[in-house]
């Protein structure tokens, strides 16, 4: 038996993920902007231009993933509201279905969540390869 509980602890927590990712979202639309400024700049030699749209290829696949993580989370809460209403009018079969639904919707948001982590990590090194062999 499904209990309201159950959808309880979900409910919070799906709309503060989406907040956080949108917080990154706008990061990174901040980030890509600099970068696009900085590769107007002339003066740059052709390994800089090179290092700055490796780094832009990475932030909008990374764009993408966050903006994909923040559809399917989309998706989850509003899974989650109608397992809460088939729960307050004793739709006991739907509303599990739809609890499995918001579940397997997170996952699927974590997942994209979690490659998104890992092109982070990888422009950042690409990022930091660049300072050091500039110095």
């Amino acid at each position: 038996m499904l209990s309201l509980s159950a959808v309880g602890v979900l409910f919070p927590a799906v709309p503060l993920a989406i907040v956080a990712l949108n917080f990154r979202y706008t990061s990174l639309a901040g980030l890509m902007r600099e970068l696009h400024a900085q590769l107007a700049k002339k003066f740059l030699n052709t390994t800089q231009k090179k290092i700055l749209c490796d780094e832009l290829d990475i932030m909008a696949r990374r764009m993408n993933l966050v903006k994909f993580s923040l559809f399917f989370l989309g998706l989850s809460f509003v899974a989650n509201l109608a397992t809460l209403l088939f729960i307050l009018n004793q739709g006991e079969r739907i509303a599990i279905a739809s609890m499995n639904t918001t579940i397997a919707l997170t996952l699927i948001a974590l997942c994209f969540f979690c490659v998104e982590t890992a092109l982070s990590t990888k422009a950042l090194r690409m990022h930091l390869s660049d300072a050091e062999t500039q110095n």
